[in-house]
């Protein structure tokens, strides 16, 4: 069994930064609980106050949407919209770990039953999510090997022991002082985050094969990286790992043709071969060589989910980038290569703060009851910005930062 104890203590400590006496809400599918156990056990140990595991299983989903259909499959029990109150109103750390041993589970099933249940949930659940997105509470989202992780990665006689051994210098786990290692790569990504705001870009053009795209950006953006502030002080890291740094665009101002260059999941579904051709900020048309009707279904999710809400830049000589992998998991594979985001944007991204959603879309941030990463990084992609100014300035060049 594979020791996760190094792990689970740069998870609490960096990731959610937990103080003491605060309670943990962690949730995991049954594939990787041994994980999830050991985070609560460590996070014990460290002077939590409460610890909950979750655990989702898309198996039971499955099973659901076969069963069922219409009003049935929007039913949200209340303990639900209870406990989500409880989590906010005692500032409950949270912690998702990815569904990556369940990744193909839910492939096939009817699109639009799916549809109408995660619409449901988020819809139900938005003042919750909406919340952790304002910066206003700590969580994080992790993966943790297992064998099914592991055979998709790396092949059928791939071995959960073998990924770990990947994922080890990917989460700076190899490192004498992981903690500080990931304090330092903050730092650094901070000062990436620094060069772009000093050059008050008011667009990036983005080009490759299959790709002409330029995102229009608000006076208001800011980059954002390496870390989050709470309203407390403490920093935090939402995702472990993290590459990235992003912006949020004007949700009115993406123009052209984008093509997604990696395989990811949207609604728990594979896609794969994406592209969107954007006008006025708007998806117009889109394809996909697999999983065209679960685009479909995500786009008509709300007025928000066919707008970006986010952009991120990432090198690819980041160390997932540089593994030659490819995860299945949104988590690993955005943060190997640039990617944008359909739906909700971050409104810390605008400076904005905590505010209504009217509010935040009068500002150009985008509303929207979904948030899902397409990356459109390759070793071709340029990305220049324009300043307000007029100034054009190189960013990416062959897939790498010039900064």
């Amino acid at each position: 069994m594979i020791d996760y104890s190094d792990y689970a203590r740069i998870v609490l400590k960096n990731g959610v930064n937990l103080k003491k006496g605060q309670n943990l809400l962690i949730s995991c599918n049954a594939g990787n609980y041994d994980m999830a156990r050991t985070l609560a056990v460590e996070a014990y140990a460290m002077g939590a106050g409460f610890v909950d595991i979750s655990v989702n299983d898309n198996y039971v989903l499955k099973a659901r949407l076969a069963a069922q259909s219409g009003e049935s499959l929007e039913y949200i029990p209340n303990y639900e919209v209870v406990r989500a109150h409880q989590f906010l109103s005692e500032d409950w750390a949270r912690i998702r770990i990815d569904s990556s041993e369940e990744q193909d589970v839910l492939a096939g099933v009817d699109s639009s039953k799916l549809g109408t249940h995660s619409k449901a949930s988020r819809k139900t659940l938005n003042f919750y999510s909406k919340s952790l997105m304002n910066g206003e509470h700590s969580w994080c989202v992790i993966c943790a090997p297992g064998p099914e992780w592991a055979r998709k990665v790396l092949g059928e006689k791939g071995t959960a022991e073998e990924l770990w051994n990947v994922l080890k210098p990917i989460l700076r786990l190899d490192t004498p002082d992981p903690a500080k290692a990931w304090e330092d790569h903050g730092s650094e990504l901070q000062r990436r985050c620094e060069a772009l705001d000093g050059m008050r870009l008011d667009r990036l053009h983005f080009e490759a094969e299959g790709t002409d795209l330029t995102i229009g950006l608000s006076p208001k953006s800011c980059w954002l990286g390496g870390g989050a502030d709470l309203p407390d002080g403490r920093r935090v890291f939402n995702n472990m790992p993290t590459e990235e740094v992003f912006t949020t665009p004007d949700l009115s101002r993406t123009e052209g043709r984008v093509q997604v260059t990696r395989e990811l999941k949207v609604l728990e579904t594979p896609v794969v071969g994406a592209w969107f051709q954007f006008e006025e900020g708007r998806v117009i048309d889109f394809g996909a060589e697999k999983g065209a009707d679960v685009l479909k279904t995500f786009i008509e999710m709300d007025e928000g989910a066919s707008a970006l809400g986010e952009v991120a830049l990432v090198d690819e000589n980041s160390p997932i980038a540089a593994s030659g992998l490819l995860f299945g998991s949104i988590l690993y594979d955005e943060n190997a290569s640039c990617h944008i985001a359909l739906g909700a944007g971050y409104p810390p991204g605008m400076n904005l703060g905590s505010v209504s959603e009217e509010d935040s879309r009068e500002a150009g941030c985008n509303t929207s009851l979904v948030h899902t990463d397409f990356m459109i990084g390759s070793p071709d992609l340029n990305v220049t910005g324009y300043g307000s100014d007029g100034k054009e300035y190189p960013v990416i060049r062959k897939g790498n930062f010039v900064l």
